[in-house]
């Protein structure tokens, strides 16, 4: 019965050994036809189950001209929170196709860029690059009007100050006059028709 019993152990310690991982002192290669097939695809999959938030935009008006000449107020989606900058670029973004085509145009330079925008209480101090300084002066009143029209259609924005790279600068405002004072919209009125 013990010899039974010997016997038995040995053999279940055979079984189990043989079935066990075997140990080496490295790695070592697994060959080819031991690997599963899906493993030794080469091909990264091109799909992917990540799912983006939906991006949210609020309508905000900015000011360009009509065929006539008058400037009118139009709608632009502006990514939300829409800040004064955002809304600002979409007015540099000048207007669409379709408005184009209507006669819908801007006094502002194409290559025009908001440096930066600083708003303290009710004033909006707007940092304009270079490209502002070069605007003729037949369309200088219209394109800074466009800018305080767009500004102060913003909610808390009363007045604007304007720079170019960073110094103040005077600006004109309707019927001629010339001022480094903060302006409003009061002061481009006329360009509304």
């Amino acid at each position: 019965m013990k010899r039974r019993r010997a016997v038995l152990l040995v053999g279940l310690a055979v079984l189990f050994a043989s079935c066990g991982i075997p140990i080496s002192s490295g790695p070592s290669t697994v060959p080819r036809h031991r690997v599963p097939f899906a493993l030794l695809s080469p091909s990264i999959p091109t799909s992917t189950t990540t799912t983006q938030p939906t991006a949210t935009y609020a309508q905000e008006q900015i000011y360009l001209f009509n065929a006539q000449g008058f400037a009118v107020a139009l709608n632009r989606d502006v990514l939300v929170p829409a800040t004064l900058q955002s809304v600002l670029s979409a007015l540099l973004a000048g207007p669409t196709s379709t408005e184009v085509a209507v006669g819908i145009t801007s006094a502002l330079p194409p290559q025009g860029k908001i440096l930066d925008v600083i708003q303290v209480g009710s004033l909006a101090t707007i940092n304009l690059n270079a490209a502002f300084a070069s605007i003729s002066s037949a369309k200088e009143t219209q394109a800074i009007g466009q800018l305080v029209l767009t500004a102060t259609a913003q909610q808390n924005v009363t007045a604007v100050l304007f720079e170019i790279k960073g110094k103040a600068i005077s600006v004109p405002v309707s019927g001629g006059a010339v001022t480094g004072l903060p302006v409003s919209a009061g002061e481009y009125q006329s360009l509304l028709g």
